[in-house]
């Protein structure tokens, strides 16, 4: 049976199976189970590990542009990636972000067994200008890391970011029990009428460890449960533990991941978007080229909330203001930011068009 012929049904059937198996195989080294119980659960403990804000050492003025979007066509991939970095940073470039010696973590989404030209997983060609731009910037080692639902080998192999990987001499990173860590994510004990999910939770940590800056790389897709999968979802890729109990409530835990990663830059691959039967995809009918835009875009930005509500309204066609995760992580963003941390959260992303901080390149 061929990719077309599959109904979204079989696919969720298929993709169920296979983390079924992955879990009953110890020897396949994958982190598929929680080794703390109900870790999310429980209040920390004095001392324990916690994410870095990767945006904190960045020197952003307060009256640069907060997205910059890229169209063009299929064939300017690298005009795409250089034009929406830079648009952020006209005199600097990739170099407000990255520099030299810096050890980057890029997290492309690479949860599916899926071809590239299925909008399931970031595009490589789109992974291939980043790395490339940090390399020019004179990055020390550029790591490529996610934690698959499906087989990470499967998945890294057929989406072709393995390939591009290796191709540009980055190193890659694929999820092992050893390469996680019980890490902080907030102090107290979640409290689900809150819309707090993650307390203490395994997470992907070993590249995050060595980063110095993390860029997210995600494609703009539909999602069944959660209505779009973006920026702020893409992180969900570096949960170890029983994750897919998170379903249950996912503007929490998307919420969450917003609040939980402060990259210092998030790029959105719009060349093909995922229109519906997200976010596995499975039949080529469901992929528009550039969505909504009608052409083949990529978008840079530094406030993941705003990011992600100004794709899903110009990519996907949709309301943002209906994605409950956006002012969720807006508000929990806040809370941090009162705290004294760098970083952004605007859930209206015309809020940044009324101040001019929105700037659009053809190339």
């Amino acid at each position: 049976m061929s990719d077309g012929d599959l109904t979204r049904r079989e696919w969720l059937i298929r993709g169920a199976g296979t983390v079924a198996a992955a879990g009953t195989a110890a020897a396949g080294g994958f982190l598929l189970h929680d080794p703390d119980g109900d870790a999310g659960l429980r209040k920390p403990s004095d001392g324990a590990q916690r994410l870095r804000n990767y945006f904190e050492t960045i020197d952003f003025p307060a009256g640069d542009p907060r997205i910059s979007v890229a169209v063009g066509n299929e064939s300017q991939i690298e005009q795409l990636v250089r034009a929406a970095v830079g648009g952020l940073a006209p005199n600097d470039g990739i170099k407000r972000f990255v520099s030299k010696g810096d050890v980057v973590l890029v997290k492309p989404n690479v949860g599916f067994d899926r071809s590239p030209h299925m909008g399931a997983t970031t595009n490589p060609e789109v992974l291939r200008w980043v790395i490339r731009l940090c390399k020019e910037a004179g990055a020390g080692k550029v790591i490529v890391a996610d934690n698959p639902i499906e087989s990470p080998e499967a998945c890294f192999a057929k989406s072709k970011i393995r390939d591009v990987t290796d191709e540009e001499g980055a190193k890659l990173v694929l999820p092992s029990q050893v390469h996680f860590e019980s890490l902080v994510i907030r102090d107290s004990v979640p409290d689900a009428r809150k819309r707090e999910a993650l307390g203490r939770w395994p997470i992907f940590y070993s590249p995050l460890a060595q980063a110095t800056k993390v860029i997210g790389v995600a494609p703009i897709k539909d999602h069944n449960l959660c209505g779009a999968s973006m920026q702020m979802k893409n992180w969900y890729g570096l949960l170890g533990g029983r994750r897919n109990q998170f379903h249950q409530a996912i503007h929490n835990i998307v919420s969450d991941l917003g609040m939980m990663m402060s990259p210092t830059l998030v790029i959105a691959d719009a060349t093909r978007v995922l229109m519906r039967n997200g976010p596995t995809g499975g039949r080529i009918s469901d992929v528009k080229i550039g969505g909504e835009m009608g052409r083949p875009s990529v978008v840079a930005s530094v406030d993941q909330v705003a990011c992600d509500a100004w794709c899903c309204e110009h990519f996907l066609g949709r309301d943002p203001a209906k994605l409950a995760y956006l002012e969720l992580a807006a508000k929990k963003i806040a809370a941090q930011v009162a705290g004294g941390a760098k970083r952004f959260g605007e859930p209206d992303w015309r809020t940044y068009e009324r101040q001019g901080k929105i700037v659009t390149t053809g190339v």
